[in-house]
């Protein structure tokens, strides 16, 4: 028998039957919630409501059981080591839709909440005043609307609030003027109107208000004065209209003869009378684009499409007339093509892997070899490691996001070596060559370049290539690549992601040359766990770290059969995060490198 009470529903005679129908679905549907939430803390409970109020198609919300006793293991949750209280809720590019619960403000001891870049809607709750605690709110890059909550002014523990892309409205509350607390603010690019409070809001420069086209307040803020309006006379009027009435005639004129002009001269790639366009037709892709499409496409790019250049040539953005997007590589025209160039890229074009970036098809013409990928937009893992504003600088990358980085950049070399017959050595791994795709996966680009454009005999190849820093030390010397030298290049991007500095940099010492040197010398000393990022060593597991550094040196080891293979580094990170595994992953594993001993 259900030890659940049973629950009567009764409709009266006058009342609608459909009416009747869904209310008694929604009634039973909280009855089966019920036992589901009944082990749960108050913590879990009000994270357990915001859980159901969102969207989450990419199911990153997977781990939060509501069985469990405590939220503490669910992904994004960090709780305190001694009370067990959730003090981080971090969600960044997860692709949530929905609202934010108002009972997230029950989390009393919340230092960090964290929900930018996904696709949140409605108010930011008015109780947020209720976190005392809380130091940074993040909760740009949303659609957010309505006004900001009087209550964020008054928050004495904050210093970070970023709500900057949404669509927030109203007047700024003047509750703003006293937030002497407040280290960095954003508010631009939404809807905001009124006077900008003076007071402490006087210490942000322009940038924190811009994008906002109805504020109005300080000129030190580069904003219009609130008491003043636009007074012109009749002659300023007159002026003024025919200078941009001529103004006006001249761009035309320009924009015709330019038009002109570059029809042919700015065509960026130039295909000849002769060549052959060969796009591949894979399960994943039973409806590509024709070759008409494409070569149309590949006409039309100029140079404001090029996103990046690299050792082997120019990547374009290309966007088809049905609005699929490509990535476009022109192959340098130095470089020579080997023997069996197209039976190569037919090879290359067969290779599938999640963490690999999907080659599409090609093109070979009398003056211009090209190659069309997927398009990655979320920019390289050098990007995210070394941002170049400051804003960027500000947001810190996760412990959970990086390893994942690190899983996913192992698992595509070890396909690469293990996987692929024959096999594939790399020869350029480097964080410029791993793209961002959503929710941060990595893709590993470039592979198989170099069989391409060089002599290759099956897994070593003999012409130098490779980013500084990345280079192995027997690759230098010998111009000879294999398997063990990805390896080290693989360990420089671990180190680069656990310490966050660049693999080559004139802060190192002359004796230690590059960072892969300086935690080697780190390591002589035990004091290797000094290379970590400050901020990894606050928030992340100790042991994981601890793991990951020793991963890391291993694979930079002087001595390449130190190395351990790509394989063996996929199982020593595994239980370093919640990774899915893919078919492509079954490969037979190597029998060296048994196992890791920090």
């Amino acid at each position: 028998m259900d030890p659940r009470p049973t629950e009567r529903i009764h409709c009266s005679a006058g009342m609608l039957k459909s009416s009747c129908s869904i209310w008694a679905v929604v009634k039973l549907s909280l009855l089966r919630l019920l036992p589901l939430c009944a082990a749960l803390n108050s913590e879990g409970l009000a994270l357990a409501d915001f859980r159901n109020k969102v969207l989450d198609p990419d199911r990153v919300l997977r781990s939060w059981n509501f069985s469990d006793e405590l939220p503490c293991k669910w992904r994004g949750i960090v709780c305190d080591n001694v009370t067990n209280q959730v003090i981080r809720l971090n969600l960044p590019r997860a692709r949530l839709s929905g609202t934010i619960s108002p009972q997230l403000t029950e989390l009393l001891q919340l230092r960090r909440l964290g929900l930018h870049f996904n696709n949140l809607t409605g108010a930011i709750p008015s109780s947020i005043g209720n976190l005392q605690y809380l130091r940074a709110l993040y909760l740009h890059q949303n659609s957010l609307t309505g006004a900001l909550p009087d209550a964020l002014g008054v928050m004495p523990a904050l210093r970070i609030l970023d709500v900057s892309g949404n669509k927030l409205e109203h007047s700024i509350p003047a509750t703003f003027a006293n937030m002497t607390n407040l280290k960095f603010l954003n508010l631009s690019n939404n809807l905001l109107s009124g006077a900008v409070p003076g007071g402490a809001m006087l210490n942000f420069s322009a940038s924190s208000f811009a994008g906002n086209s109805m504020l109005c307040g300080s000129s030190l803020l580069g904003l219009p004065a609130c008491n003043q309006g636009f007074q012109w006379s009749i002659w300023k009027i007159v002026l003024l209209s025919a200078a941009f009435f001529i103004l006006l005639k001249i761009v035309i004129g320009l924009l015709l003869l330019r038009r002109c002009l570059r029809r042919d001269r700015n065509r960026e790639i130039h295909l000849g009378k002769e060549g052959k366009l060969v796009i591949f037709k894979g399960a994943d892709d039973q409806q590509g684009p024709t070759s008409k499409a494409m070569l149309r496409a590949v006409r039309k790019l100029q140079k404001k499409d090029i996103v990046g250049e690299g050792g082997y040539g120019v990547v374009y953005r290309m966007e088809l007339e049905d609005k699929r997007v490509y990535a476009l590589k022109k192959l340098k025209e130095g470089l020579e093509a080997a023997l069996g160039f197209e039976n190569e890229l037919e090879t290359l074009g067969e290779l599938k892997h999640r963490n690999l970036v999907k080659l599409r098809g090609y093109c070979v013409g009398t003056t211009a070899k090209l190659l069309i990928y997927d398009f990655i937009p979320n920019g390289t893992l050098d990007q995210l490691l070394h941002p170049r504003t400051e804003e960027e600088k500000k947001i810190p990358v996760d412990w959970a996001t990086r390893i994942k980085i690190a899983f996913g950049t192992a698992r595509a070399l070890a396909y690469l070596h293990h996987g692929c017959r024959p096999r594939i050595v790399h020869r350029d791994v480097s964080s410029t060559n791993i793209l961002l795709a959503e929710n941060l996966e990595p893709r590993l680009s470039d592979f198989g370049l170099a069989r391409l454009l060089g002599n290759d005999d099956t897994h070593v190849s003999v012409t130098i290539g490779g980013t500084y820093g990345y280079i192995a030390p027997e690759y230098a010397q010998t111009g000879q690549a294999t398997e063990k030298s990805d390896v080290y290049s693989y360990g420089v991007i671990l180190l680069e992601l656990l310490s966050g500095r660049k693999p080559a940099d004139p802060s190192y010492s002359e004796q230690h040359v590059n960072l892969a040197g300086w935690v080697r010398s780190l390591r002589e000393t035990g004091l290797q766990l000094e290379a970590v990022d400050m901020y990894l060593r606050e928030t992340a597991p100790h042991e994981e770290i601890a793991t990951a550094v020793e991963i890391a040196c291993r694979c930079v080891s002087l001595t390449p059969d130190e190395r351990p293979p790509m394989d063996k580094v996929v199982q020593f990170l595994e239980p370093l995060g919640d990774f899915e595994s893919t078919p492509s992953d079954n490969f037979t594993p190597s029998n060296s490198v048994n196992s890791l001993r920090i």
